[in-house]
């Protein structure tokens, strides 16, 4: 029997396009990790409204070019996170009260659609969840853990809006939580303030235990002009001060 011989082919080299389309992948990666950074540093108060992005230091400490920094940079700018300024670079974006005052007043507005749908829509386990959080936050309240009760607080809000079951309403909350983070700490400083957060959270839950839609819609519309009401209040003292 006579063996035949394998012919070896070799592997053809990529084609431009191929390389271009790889190295564009590993572009927008490299964009997406940075934005993801900022992002955090921004939401976690590590980096303070007003304050410079320093691009080399962040290029440098995530071990890459300055080209996605900046690219990631500009997408935040349109998420409404940070401001650009010609020939200075990128700031977190400071907020005047009465825009900030603007962004409460829509949030409400969204609270109350959704808490029309929560009611309707929210299970057992979903309410058993919430009832969770707010003991949570009592618990971090009682330890005096600030800023657990403020991570505790936006997932309390964001599983209520999860639980509306509606993908746009929760993709515009999300635009619209970004922004909030920037100041609705300052609004949660004071232990009377969780305190009273708290309490009002605690109402939105038995509201939606018991599926009633109106009163539901009214309890999340009031929580969030209480909590523009403790923010504005914050602010006069601090300007006081």
């Amino acid at each position: 029997m006579i063996a035949r011989s394998l012919t070896m082919h070799p592997v053809p080299a990529p084609s431009l396009l191929a390389e271009q389309a790889i190295e564009q992948r590993r572009s927008q990666t490299l964009v997406a990790i940075c934005e993801r950074e900022v992002e955090r540093m921004i939401l976690d108060a590590d980096l303070e409204m007003g304050a410079r992005i320093n691009e080399l230091a962040l290029a440098a400490r995530l071990g890459i070019s300055r080209g996605p920094v900046r690219e990631a940079c500009r997408s935040l700018v349109q998420a409404g996170l940070l401001e650009a300024h010609a020939n200075r670079g990128f700031f977190v974006r400071k907020l005047a009260r009465a825009e900030v005052a603007d962004l409460y007043d829509v949030r409400a507005g969204l609270m109350r659609l959704a808490g029309q749908l929560v009611a309707q829509r929210a299970t057992a386990e979903r309410i058993a969840q919430l009832r969770s959080l707010t003991r949570a936050m009592d618990a971090a309240l009682a330890e005096g853990d600030t800023r657990r009760f403020q991570d505790l607080n936006i997932e309390f809000h964001a599983t209520l809006v999860q639980a509306a079951h509606n993908r746009r309403l929760e993709e515009i909350y999300q635009g619209l939580s970004k922004e909030s983070r920037l100041y609705r700490s300052r609004a949660l400083t004071s232990k009377a303030a969780m305190a009273a957060s708290n309490r009002e959270h605690r109402a939105i839950v038995e509201a939606v235990a018991r599926h009633d839609c109106a009163r539901t819609a009214a309890t999340m519309e009031n929580h969030i002009l209480r909590g523009k009401e403790r923010f504005l209040s914050a602010a006069s003292e601090e300007v006081q001060c």
